[in-house]
Parts: structure tokens; sequence; C-alpha cells
């Protein structure tokens, strides 16, 4: 059986495909020739227009890094510092200097000042430059086809031969087709051209990547400025249609939202809440069209605005009913919301604090505070369904007999005009990531020339990115292509 011969050269970089150009020396045809007597020298090209300076530092990598590193000193100190809140806030945890100059220079409002908004202005207009000067070019590279030209031209990579009375295309076709798949077959300068290219629009992706975070950064711009955010308490069983803004106007809902029901649920007694949900329904005109159910984490769309699960809690129904417990006689005692009761014997005085629905799973509890004299009130909790945890309070030992409350619950209502924008965002996210990163780009030929003594093969590629794949898919090209010539 007739064996062909495989030869592998010595893969070629870019750069090395290009011959270098002679250096200067006296004998160098491209050296300048003397002008001859009585000719005027032409006159010298006009030099390329020079970047401006405005340009160079908008479309500069280091200028995207330097605004990354200040807005992430920034998003630092909104964290650290708490944002939105009233001057007093500031100066009761930061003394009056301090809290003053928080408030005034604008870090209490971090995302609102253009401490923020400079900064971010400046890298929106860095990635939409870096788009108008880099993606015209991207563009067309990516609308260039492999011609049959340029594929001839590209680095050889080995060479096969076959003998005489063998057909060499049949065994081409099922490597090219094994290894990558369909390629196109044209006859070029009296020879059969095989070629195959990858990653076409890989110089898309980049592009596609700045387009996105633009669209993510209009989207968080729009629903800053243009978006409505506010808080909506509800009882269980209170119906509105309206919500509170931080200015403390109300805003129209559009429609009326109603509480039907709160849970709540612990990990265990004395823990954190595992999960409280609102039951809700919506109307429209007084008639219902819809009900949902809202958790922390899984907000309710209704019209133009999402509700998100914020907090919660009980308020009271009517007067809470104490048993006081002294010297063996049980008497009980009538306490409304805030305001101070005479214990029997009028040694001292109680006022109800706040009621709580479930105090971290114990069940229903109400917070107490408890005067006797000139001192301090003593606060305290009293559980319901659990009296014997309550400590006795001098010769007073108390215990909760009714408390009556009903459960509210406090959503934060939100519409973000951006939203979608930040949608696209993030979906043109993907194909940017897979061209710029999954698609490296790679181009491959194989001539096959007839020879006196059978076919000839050589096997051309080139790829800029991913040396160590494309050796890879060489060497596997050229085994197969030597199995093909031992048949």
């Amino acid at each position: 059986m007739a064996k062909g011969k495989v030869q592998k050269t010595t893969p070629k970089t870019d750069l090395e495909d290009v011959k270098p150009a002679a250096r200067g020396n006296k004998t160098s045809k491209l050296a300048p020739k003397k002008p001859k007597p009585g000719l005027r020298p032409a006159a010298p090209l006009p030099a390329p227009p020079a970047k401006s300076w405005l340009w160079g530092t908008l479309t500069s990598i280091r200028f995207t890094v330097f605004l990354l590193l200040i807005l992430a000193a920034l998003a630092i100190v909104g964290t650290v510092i708490p944002q939105d809140q009233a001057l007093g806030h500031y100066i009761r945890h930061y003394g009056e200097g301090l809290g003053m100059f928080l408030y005034r220079s604008g870090l209490t409002s971090m995302y609102y000042s253009p401490l923020f908004l400079i900064p971010i202005t400046l890298l929106a207009l860095n990635i939409s430059a870096c788009l108008v000067n880099g993606l015209p070019q991207a563009l067309r590279r990516s609308l260039r086809r492999l011609t049959p030209e340029a594929a001839a031209a590209l680095p050889e990579r080995g060479h096969n031969y076959w003998p005489a009375g063998t057909d060499p295309h049949p065994a081409v076709e099922a490597v090219l087709k094994q290894e990558l798949g369909r390629s196109r077959r044209e006859t070029f300068q009296d020879k059969d051209l095989y070629f195959w290219e990858q990653g076409r629009f890989r110089p898309l992706g980049p592009y596609l990547v700045h387009l996105s975070l633009l669209l993510i950064l209009a989207g968080g711009l729009i629903g800053k400025f243009w978006g409505v955010e506010g808080r909506l308490p509800l009882g269980e069983g209170q119906e509105t249609d309206a919500f509170v803004l931080a200015s403390r106007e109300e805003q129209p809902l559009g429609f009326q939202v109603r509480l039907d029901k709160f849970q709540v649920s612990f990990y265990g007694k004395g823990q954190a809440p595992k999960e409280f949900r609102s039951d809700l329904t919506f109307l429209r005109d007084g008639k219902e069209v819809g009900q949902a159910v809202c958790r922390v984490n899984d907000p309710v769309t209704f019209g133009d605005y999402t509700l998100y699960q914020s907090s919660y809690g009980a308020q009271p129904a009517g007067p809470v009913v104490l048993q006081i417990k002294k010297d063996e006689i049980t008497q009980t005692v009538e306490v409304p919301l805030r305001k101070m009761v005479d214990l029997p014997g009028g040694q001292a005085q109680v006022m109800a604090m706040q009621v709580q629905g479930d105090l971290e799973g114990y069940g229903p509890a109400v917070q107490l505070a408890i005067r006797s004299g000139a001192g301090h009130p003593q606060v305290l909790w009293v559980l319901k369904d659990h009296p014997q945890m309550t400590e006795r309070i001098g010769p007073y030992q108390i215990s909760a007999a009714s408390l009556p409350f009903k459960w509210y619950s406090v959503f934060q209502v939100k519409y973000d005009p951006g939203v979608w924008w930040v949608y696209a965002g993030f979906i043109l996210l993907l194909p940017g990531f897979f061209l710029a990163f999954f698609r490296p780009p790679q181009r491959w030929a194989v001539i096959l020339e007839p020879t006196p003594r059978g076919w000839k093969g050589r096997l051309l590629g080139a790829s800029p990115r991913s040396r160590d794949i494309f050796l890879a898919r060489q060497n596997r090209i050229l085994e197969l292509l030597k199995k093909g010539t031992e048949q």
C-alpha cells in the first residue's frame, strides 16, 4: 500500500509572515536620490491630523480605570454613611461639626450629588467615545468574509503528498468536516482550495459589552431621576389608592390595593424571621381585578408599580388588659397605648409602649414602661403565652390577659421607567462576552495541486489568539490527513 508523506512547518506568528525591511545601507534602493540640477524637489506629503488631547483622553483605558476607582470609592462612602436622612440624624451620630459638613457637602445624598453624577457622566462619555472610535472598524472587519485570495495567502503549517492514482478530495473533505465543520471549496489559480474561518464577528464582542454598559447606565439614571419611590403601610383589611413619597406627599396609584392577610414565621423561638408574606387584592373602581402574594425578595407588579415587602408590625386594636398580682391579690387593669395608668395601690404607674404580634417566635407581647417614684421608668416585655418569662417588678407580678392587635405590612412602592433599559443591557452582555471570550478567530485552508507524482496538499492557517488551541487543532488535522494517505 502506497504511503504519503506529511511534513510540518514551525507555526509562524503574524509578525513572522512579514519580511523585515532592508536596513539603511549605502546600496539600498530605498535611499533617497539627489534631485537633478534644475528640478524642483517634490513637496512633502501633509502629515495626518493628530488626535486631539480631549479625544485621546476620552478613548483611554487609563481614564476608564481612573473613573471606576473614583466611583468605587464614592460607593463605599455612600454605603458607610446613611443616605437621605434628616439633618438631626447626622448631628446625633457624628456631632454638630461633622454632621453639618456631611449634610452640606452632599455626602448624605451621594447618588444625587455632583460628586457622583459627574464621574458617572464622564464614564458614559468614555464608553461612548470608545464605541464611536472602534465600532466602525470592527463592523468592517466583521463584514469582510474570507476570500480565496486571502485564504491562499495564509501561512503554511504543513504539507502532504498523495501518490498518483489516488483522489485526495474525499479524504480532505472528511478531515475538514470532522475538525472544522462545513468548509467552502473553490478553484483558485488552477488549484482546488478548501477554506474555513471562525470568529469573524469576534471584533464586535467588546463593543457589544460597551453598548450594554451604556444601556445599564442609562437605565439606572432614568430610574433615578424619572422614577417614583415611596412607602405604603397597610393594616389587615385596609384598602388604599395612594402611597407616601419621601417628601411626605401622597402619590396616587391609579388602582386600589387591600391587605387581606399577613403571616410571619420564624426559624425558631428567639430567632430571626424565616418568612413574612402579605396576601393582596387589587381593585379598579371597586371591582377585584387580581390577587397576589408578596414575599421578601419576591415582589409583586401591578400596573406601573412594583411592591416590595419591606417590613411589618402590629398595632393595638384596643387597650391592653393586664393582670397585676400583689400580695396574693390579682387585679385586672386596662392600659391604653402610650398613656400612664396607676397600678393598684398607687405605688407605681404603667404605660404600654408597643405591641408585637409575634416577638421572635414567642407569640404576642407588649412592651411596658413602669415608673415607681421619681426614678427612671423600667422597661420590660410581657409575653402573653409565656407569663413565667416575665420578671417580677418590685411587689408586682404582671401578665397579659388580652392583647388585641392587628398586623400591618409595610411595602416599598417603586415605578422605574429605566428597568427595561437595564434588562436590555444585561441581555446584550451575553453575546458580547461570548464573542469576546469564547470565539477565538481562526482561518484555515487546504490547497490541493497536481504534481507529476500525484497530488500535493498544503495546510494553511492563522490565529492571532489562543495559540495553544490553534496548534492542537493543527496537529490533529495533519495527523488525520496522514491517516488518509495511508488508506
